[in-house]
């Protein structure tokens, strides 16, 4: 069973198609066992994303990454481990398997989410820094996305107390991004920490793994903080999973003259409740929430998904409302190049606005 869970996570591509295709068998030896692109198959993947599975089992790559992970200092757990945690069973697609270099029984403990932009200001750096050390010192693990920015800082707090972390990839171990916090992952995981990611070492992220891995940082945290977000910031994907899970969300108010604080400050004009000052106020409502197993009315409500919706996702969502149609027919309307609409898709895919159909048609999700 494992070597087909590693099988499909050295594939580019995007874990709900792998997740469907996997959930469509009884017996996961039978997926492993199909040589022929057939009906079945044909529900889940075109013609060349079956080759690239074919390809990935033929050609000696699964082998090597077999051979590779039995003498490397990466290890991995599987849905089906002891150690798997249960909230992220939970998820709507709980990963397969997780790849790791650390502390595994992070992923049990208290966890909060720490997010924000890339690009952020001084302030967001200073009181993203501020938060996640009083969060950390209060006993929890800080989950982010170690990317560059806010997550980046997140985890730069916690190590100023050498608390615990979680660094969680878009892309596999072997391709930490940005290069700049390879240190920082290090640090992480010599302060008894954790990285980890879903994707095979050797996969290097792509525009929609980031999305994917925000569903898996949204899983850990019983909370999520948002320290600094612009209005299109991928942060805020990571807040409509985890309301979607119903988490806790909280979110810092800026300047309100900064784009940079546009995404956090109209977070708190539609969930007023969600807006924090001091890291006391988080502490207290989770302690809370432990104790009672309780948790906030605010967070049952939807965030506004076209918050966060480019005018050609917008542009697509409506033409495909009416009735199902064919990529040619979305690609000229759209007036985009193939390789672009191909992610815009697979992003609006993976978030739940559409549904990919047999023969290359998209139509809107029920």
């Amino acid at each position: 069973m494992d070597k087909v869970f590693i099988w499909l996570s050295m594939s580019d591509m995007p874990v709900k198609k792998l997740y469907d295709l996997a959930l469509s068998y009884q017996n996961l030896e039978d997926l492993w066992n199909t040589t022929r692109y057939n009906a079945h198959i044909m529900q889940f993947l075109d013609g060349n994303e079956f080759q690239e599975l074919m390809t990935i089992r033929t050609s000696g790559k699964l082998d090597k990454m077999l051979e590779k992970l039995q003498n490397s200092k990466i290890k991995y757990i599987t849905i089906n481990s002891p150690d798997y945690p249960e909230k992220l069973k939970n998820i709507d697609i709980p990963p397969f398997l997780l790849y790791y270099i650390g502390n595994i029984s992070l992923l049990n403990s208290r966890c909060f989410g720490i997010v924000g932009s890339r690009v952020c200001t001084r302030y967001g750096k200073e009181q993203t820094e501020r938060f996640a050390e009083a969060i950390s010192k209060a006993g929890m693990t800080i989950v982010s996305g170690l990317a560059e920015g806010i997550d980046g800082h997140a985890h730069q707090g916690v190590m100023k107390i050498k608390g615990k972390a979680i660094g969680v990839l878009a892309g596999g171990l072997d391709n930490i991004y940005p290069a700049i916090n390879v240190q920082l992952a290090r640090d992480i995981v010599q302060n008894d920490g954790l990285i980890l990611s879903e994707k095979a070492p050797d996969v290097f992220p792509k525009k929609y793994t980031f999305v994917q891995r925000n569903r898996i940082i949204a899983g850990l945290s019983d909370g999520i903080l948002v320290t600094e977000a612009g209005k299109d910031s991928g942060a805020l994907y990571t807040v409509n999973f985890a309301l979607d899970m119903g988490k806790d969300i909280f979110a810092l108010p800026g300047n309100c003259n900064s784009s940079a604080s546009e995404g956090t400050n109209h977070l708190i004009k539609q969930f007023y409740s969600c807006c924090v000052t001091r890291p006391e106020e988080i502490i207290e409502t989770m302690s809370k929430n432990y104790q009672n197993c309780d948790k906030t009315a605010s967070k049952q409500a939807k965030f506004d998904v076209k918050f966060t919706l480019k005018p050609e996702e917008l542009m697509i969502l409506e033409f495909v409302s009416t009735e199902d149609k064919h990529f040619d027919e979305i690609l000229e309307k759209t007036n985009l190049d193939a390789k672009k609409l191909i992610g815009l898709l697979t992003t609006m895919e993976i978030r739940g606005l559409i549904k990919k159909l047999p023969s290359n048609y998209y139509g809107v999700k029920n």
